[in-house]
């Protein structure tokens, strides 16, 4: 007997039910890889050891991340997907600021849900001088996104000084969330973004930074004809 695609399990398709497995198996993969490094570290953990405490092979572990350091860092394509369409796709008159603070204020939630997690992965990257320049290769892909996106905003390319400059500004902005979150931290009664309304008010004050910065070149008279 033949099944098509579209056939379904009660209410919920298969197609559907295969997917939310596979996001289920990528995402244990990844939770028993952070506490295996976290436990023992990153170069000390194999990927046979992860498979194993993961119940799937290793082949299965490559399957879903094509390198070991996409562990420690496993939803970050999907953010900056994100991030890339909320800049592509901006409303007539939003600027990347704008577009920029709606994201984030996007996944802050999920960031606080890290919870523990996300202090067990901050461990692990500082650990490891290898992991740390992975993760600044990371901002500058993200730096380069924004670049493109106030270039726009600008009329200009996204190689010269100024989207560059604006850029690293608006990046400098999750270093500021770090530093709050550190010391969130550091006080056992609070939980990282414990309250995201703080944390907004600290991308606001940023941004009006960045985006004040953004019309000053903008408006710029002295500013070379394109």
């Amino acid at each position: 007997m033949r099944y098509c695609r579209s056939m379904t399990l009660g209410s919920i398709p298969l197609d559907g039910l295969r997917e939310r497995k596979k996001q289920l198996t990528r995402a244990t993969i990844a939770r028993v890889a952070l506490d295996l490094f976290h436990e023992h570290g990153f170069h000390e953990t194999t990927i046979a050891q992860i498979a194993n405490a993961s119940n799937v092979s290793p082949r299965t572990v490559s399957s879903y991340f094509r390198a070991k350091e996409d562990l420690v860092f496993p939803d970050r394509e999907t953010a900056f997907e994100g991030l890339r369409a909320r800049l592509q796709e901006r409303r007539a008159g939003e600027t990347a600021a704008d577009a920029i603070r709606e994201w984030i204020a996007s996944e802050l939630p999920r960031w606080k849900l890290e919870g523990d997690d996300g202090r067990k992965r901050r461990a692990v990257i500082a650990s490891d001088p290898a992991l740390v320049a992975h993760q600044q290769a990371a901002m500058l892909q993200g730096e380069q996104l924004v670049a493109e996106a106030i270039a726009r905003d600008l009329d200009g390319s996204p190689d010269e000084l100024e989207p560059r400059m604006a850029a690293a500004a608006t990046f400098a902005i999750f270093n500021v969330l770090g530093e709050s979150n550190k010391a969130q931290e550091s006080d056992s009664s609070c939980e990282p973004f414990e309250d995201v309304e703080a944390a907004m008010a600290l991308v606001e004050r940023a941004l009006r930074f960045v985006a004040g910065g953004i019309r000053a070149l903008r408006d710029d008279p002295a500013a070379p004809a394109k």
